[in-house]
């Protein structure tokens, strides 16, 4: 479940460590996006054979941000996942197969900031369906939800705490997140929001590059046809170099490449009991994607 958390508490500390959060202008966030992403191929521990991950994602925000009473802002997002895990040269009991894997996903974070206080409150809700899609019941599906606050130092530097609770239908689990947003000057920012880290150079108008860092990974239901419902849990941290380059006024085009660490994969029971598990060597990804900026 370590994803689901390392997920909820970036988002979490992306709203309260942004100052142009009216603007919808996070550093963490588009408005839309498109992301292909490819690791090479992942040696297992113990001469479990290699793993090979593809990853196509889709995710837009459903509206621009809604404006509630008392100064409350809200914004709906829909996300689409799909991942390709390729075992090669597996022993003989190995229990995993080749899988393409699914996730839908219905989010929502509300935020409230005002201009007469330091003080940033955010919360944040989401129901997933992760499934292989060969058979659909309760596993399929989880819950989470998130809560925290920031403090605005000043127009430069925010500081954002708050903790997340995630699969609130299953194995429920608890993680805090601690997250700050520094506009160093008008090129450089620089960010930590929960797991991930964001330091960005804009060069012009049309360019900008950034390391950055982030887990990655999911936990999904497949249907095993001799005992039911089990579930792959993947996780991984990415870290590499990006440059983004402006199509046009808000369309921009992103590509970057790197390292994947620190991977496990888990077959496990619905309910969190670990089955079968290794882990596997630091791997070398690439990415390439189309971002929308924020309206």
């Amino acid at each position: 479940m370590y994803w689901k958390s390392t997920l909820s508490a970036t988002l979490l500390s992306t709203l309260a460590a942004s100052a142009q959060l009216p603007n919808f202008n996070m550093p963490a966030m588009d408005a839309a996006r498109a992301t292909f992403h490819q690791t090479s191929d992942l040696d297992l521990d113990n001469g479990a054979g290699s793993l090979g991950i593809t990853q196509f994602e889709l995710r837009s925000a459903l509206s621009r941000p809604i404006t509630l009473a008392n100064g409350w802002l809200v914004v709906p997002l829909a996300e689409y996942t799909l991942t390709h895990l390729d075992f090669s040269n597996r022993p003989a009991g190995f229990p995993m197969h080749d899988e393409d894997l699914h996730s839908l996903g219905l989010s929502a974070f509300a935020v409230s900031m005002s201009d007469s206080s330091p003080w940033i409150y955010g919360a944040w809700a989401r129901a997933e369906l992760a499934s292989d899609f060969k058979s659909i019941n309760g596993d399929d599906f989880t819950f989470d939800v998130a809560a925290g606050g920031g403090y605005r130092f000043n127009d430069h530097f925010i500081l954002g705490v708050g903790a997340a609770v995630c699969n609130l239908n299953g194995n429920l689990t608890c993680y805090p997140g601690i997250g700050f947003d520094w506009i160093v000057n008008d090129d450089v920012r620089i960010g930590l929001y929960g797991p991930a880290f964001i330091a960005s150079y804009t060069y012009s108008r049309d360019w900008s590059f950034s390391f950055r860092t982030k887990a990655c990974g999911g936990i999904w239901n497949v249907s095993d046809n001799a005992a039911g419902s089990r579930s792959i849990d993947l996780t991984s941290y990415q870290l590499g170099v990006f440059a983004d380059r402006r199509l046009t006024d808000k369309l921009w085009l992103s590509f970057g490449v790197g390292m994947v660490i620190a991977n496990n994969i888990k077959y496990t029971t619905p309910h969190g009991d670990t089955l079968f598990e290794r882990d596997a060597d630091a791997g070398l990804s690439g990415q390439l994607g189309l971002r929308l900026k924020a309206w």
